[in-house]
């Protein structure tokens, strides 16, 4: 059986490439859906929806509107990952923590994240506080227990030498348990701040006079198809560089340091 060389491999196997060929295959079955049985005014087309996109980036209308969206995730978020953090770490370390709160994390994981957003909103009103309540809550439960299960996968016979040589408690937490739970708090955090910009954009929409939820909801009430789209994709396109342009390369140097530095434990 003959495999697949050169131009051709990298069609097939490189992720981006993978993902453009997606997109383009998506956007060319929307397109010709669209202009086929006339259905631009229901479902748009890529080329308006890029016009519109296009325009959004040249009046600068959509800066303040993420500058709000953002604030409001990066202030809820890095609490809730402090406290996530704390939390699954003592349930992790110490057996009593664990009785205590492992039954309110598990509630939390499946408590539907749509209901915190609505929650927030009728607790604090428009404003501020309710979506960035929202990015502070709905994330917790996923980092505090992707950091106890790290604690809990440590390896034992690590912990066990560590003993044997007499090292200290406070250099085994952090060249045992901080190294080995990295990966599960990583895997943590970017699924709880992928989660934080869902129900963000979603309190902005029920709660908020600024934002990309709220406009959203302002295209959705216009009945623009188009407008809600443009504002969408943007959002989406914001969301892939900063996952591939900052949490990606702060992970890949984490573990890159992880990897040199182990040897020398």
């Amino acid at each position: 059986m003959s495999s697949t060389t050169g131009p051709g491999r990298l069609l097939v196997e490189n992720r981006q490439v993978v993902f453009l060929e997606a997109l383009a295959t998506a956007a060319a079955v929307w397109w010709l859906a669209s202009a086929g049985f006339g259905l631009t005014d229901t479902l748009s087309s890529p080329p308006l929806v890029a016009a519109a996109v296009a325009e959004l980036l040249a009046s600068g209308e959509w800066v303040p509107q993420f500058a709000a969206t953002g604030r409001r995730i990066a202030y809820g978020f890095a609490i809730s990952t402090v406290l996530g953090t704390a939390f699954g770490l003592l349930m992790g370390l110490y057996g009593f923590w664990e009785k205590v709160f492992q039954d309110y994390i598990t509630v939390g994981l499946a408590f539907p994240s749509v209901f915190i957003a609505l929650f927030a909103a009728m607790a604090f009103g428009v404003g501020d506080t309710a979506p960035t309540v929202t990015a502070g809550i709905a994330p917790f439960p996923f980092v505090a227990q992707n950091v106890y299960q790290g604690v809990n996968n440590v390896d034992t016979d690590l912990l066990e030498m560590a003993r044997s040589f007499e090292v200290s408690r406070t250099r085994t937490l952090g060249r045992v348990v901080f190294r080995s739970v990295l990966p599960e708090w990583f895997a943590g955090v970017r699924y709880g701040f992928a989660g934080a910009w869902k129900l963000v954009t979603l309190a902005e929409a029920i709660a908020a006079e600024q934002g990309v939820g709220f406009m959203i909801q302002t295209e959705l009430t216009r009945l623009s198809m188009t407008g809600v789209l443009a504002w969408t994709v943007l959002f989406g396109a914001v969301i892939a560089v900063f996952e591939y342009l900052v949490l990606r390369r702060i992970e890949e140097r984490v573990f890159d340091w992880r990897e040199q530095s182990a040897v020398a434990w």
